[in-house]
């Protein structure tokens, strides 16, 4: 054990003193403060005039979003809104928030107004226009719109009972809470995971290939240790790498974006967020879901990385065939009607880092019991990661120098 021990700490040292990991990293959190900071720089210009920079039109909403915290989104608060909205000299050919009824009027209220047209499914010219505002008519058009996407889904009767029946478990009417951190958290967590990946895809496609690229496999397998404990301390490194890496991309997202927004609404509402979702979760539970999701994800997809850079016996080639797998998660998408190709689709590690599929409806169901996405998929990624690891075992013991 003693032995495994000195050859982890000897890998990891290899891995994390590498100049290529430093650099990678070092880019990814510039482009990630690049990203975070960029919303608030720069003015807003409407037909060549300067309306307002972004800044104050940000801390603007916010002073008004955090006015509204703690309201229920009930009769009173939908009839003050809609009421606000009516003032506004409507046009189709005038962008209403450019009016001065707006500013005074209905802005503050835009927070709601926004929730109305997402839970609706209505264009905020008809909500403006014609909606009565009515407590009841609202959360009934969220359900109509709940039963038409789960049967777009797909989903079998059982789903949509296990699915209704957490909707009751979601109290409404919502409280209203100021949650603009979590919503970005939500917005940027693909972003995060795609360069979790890129990082693991770039660090890791050397692991076991470079000993045969550079010729130094004849000392390493020949050692005592060479064909028993190295492959798992290898693995074990790799697989250290990319939860560190996870972790530590993970918290300074979380760091920045809490400088930058506070972290008011941990416990709102996640349909505040996600408005079509009926996990009764909160936006901070949601926040620490789909993170964990993205370091299971991390691992599995480290494995495979290192076992492909064993079987393809180069780094450029492992990272070529990492590289096209995400992209085609990108880019690719399965149609719904073929409900069991595109649900094993949308869980596979590369298309699993977005949180349409994290919070997804499809679920697992194992006797009768029913788990959603972020409960299944984690412990079918560690048991994935344990096959692909023992099938990479056989073809590293059985390599001979002499057949390069």
């Amino acid at each position: 054990m003693n032995n495994f021990r000195v050859l982890y700490q000897y890998e990891c040292k290899k891995l994390f003193g590498r100049k290529i990991v430093w650099i990678t990293f070092a880019l990814c959190i510039v482009t990630i403060i690049i990203s975070l900071c960029v919303p608030f720089i720069g003015s807003y210009y409407a037909g060549g005039e300067l309306i307002d920079t972004n800044l104050n039109m940000y801390q603007t909403d916010k002073r008004y979003s955090e006015a509204l915290s703690n309201r229920e989104i009930n009769q009173e608060l939908l009839e003050e809104t809609i009421t606000a909205y009516r003032k506004i000299p409507y046009t189709k050919e005038l962008q209403y928030s450019l009016t001065e009824e707006y500013q005074q009027y209905a802005r503050p209220y835009s927070a709601v107004f926004n929730f109305i047209v997402g839970t609706t499914d209505m264009q905020a010219s008809d909500v403006i226009l014609s909606w009565q505002a009515n407590e009841d008519d609202l959360y009934t058009k969220r359900q109509m719109w709940l039963n038409s996407l789960w049967e777009d889904l797909g989903l079998s009767k059982g789903e949509i009972d296990f699915w209704q029946e957490r909707e009751t478990q979601v109290k409404t009417p919502f409280v209203y809470q100021h949650h603009e951190a979590y919503n970005i958290l939500i917005s940027c967590y693909q972003t995060v995971g795609l360069f979790v990946l890129l990082l693991i895809a770039i660090c890791l496609s050397g692991v076991f290939s470079e000993e045969h690229t550079r010729k130094t496999d004849q000392i390493i397998l020949c050692s005592p240790l060479g064909r028993t404990w190295l492959y798992w301390v290898k693995i074990t490194a790799g697989i250290s790498f990319a939860v560190i890496s996870a972790i530590l991309l993970s918290l300074f997202t979380f760091i920045m974006t809490i400088c930058l927004h506070g972290a008011d609404g941990f416990h709102a509402a996640f349909q505040l967020v996600y408005i079509r979702n009926s996990a009764p979760i909160t936006c901070g539970q949601a926040i620490l879901i789909a993170f964990g999701s993205m370091i299971f994800a991390a691992i599995v997809i480290s494995i495979f990385v290192m076992v492909l850079s064993e079987l393809l016996r180069s780094n450029i080639a492992a990272l070529a065939v990492s590289t096209g797998f995400l992209i085609m998660a990108m880019i690719v998408a399965v149609p719904k009607q073929y409900r069991l190709l595109a649900q094993v689709w949308d869980w596979l590690p590369w298309c699993f880092l977005a949180p349409w599929n994290v919070f997804g409806m499809y679920t697992l169901s194992i006797f009768g019991h029913y788990f959603t996405s972020w409960q299944a998929v984690p412990i079918i990624y560690l048991v994935a990661g344990i096959l692909i690891a023992a099938v990479g075992r056989p073809m590293y013991r059985r390599f001979q120098v002499s057949g390069r």
